[in-house]
């Protein structure tokens, strides 16, 4: 009788795992959108395309990155 109980407790950390992936999976999926609109709009196709989006988002990271680090006093 006691293992019912046990069984979720033992999944909770999982799902908690589980739902932080999908939630950077979302930002990701959401940035890329984004810069992707952003590169149709300047015409850009090809290697200049793959070039553009790769720095968009690395420079999303960056941003976020840089806005997660406390000012020095």
């Amino acid at each position: 009788m006691k293992t019912y109980w046990l069984a979720p407790l033992l999944l909770l950390p999982l799902l908690a795992h589980a739902a932080d992936d999908a939630k950077k999976e979302t930002h990701r999926s959401t940035k890329l959108g984004v810069c992707s609109k952003e590169a149709h709009a300047k015409g850009l196709k090809g290697d200049e395309r793959k070039k553009f989006i790769s720095g968009c988002i690395a420079s999303s990271k960056q941003a976020k990155a840089a806005a997660t680090v406390p000012a020095t006093p």
